[in-house]
């Protein structure tokens, strides 16, 4: 699967770790939304869309078998995260 889009929504204003969220577009057919860009000690990371379970759990809706596959995601993501970090600071 090649990914063919990319958006990113940065949190103006983040009170806790999560600092962005993505929607990806794979191969011009399936569409991925609620993707979270994390900061953590290691560096960001991307997170598959999940939903809190009744017994207060985390589970992702979205898993991916395949690593490789999860790494080019996840590569794409961080790229256009990173990219639109640099757009809003040449606006200020």
């Amino acid at each position: 699967m090649k990914v063919t889009d990319v958006r990113i929504q940065i949190i103006k204003a983040p009170k806790n770790k999560l600092k962005a969220f993505s929607t990806i577009i794979l191969d011009d057919s399936l569409v991925l939304r609620d993707l979270r860009i994390f900061e953590s000690e290691r560096g960001d990371f991307v997170s598959m869309p999940s939903i809190k379970g009744q017994n207060g759990e985390w589970h992702e809706i979205v898993t991916l078998i395949s690593t490789d596959l999860k790494d080019q995601i996840s590569n794409y993501v961080l790229r256009a995260y990173k990219d639109e970090l640099m757009k809003l600071e040449n606006k200020n």
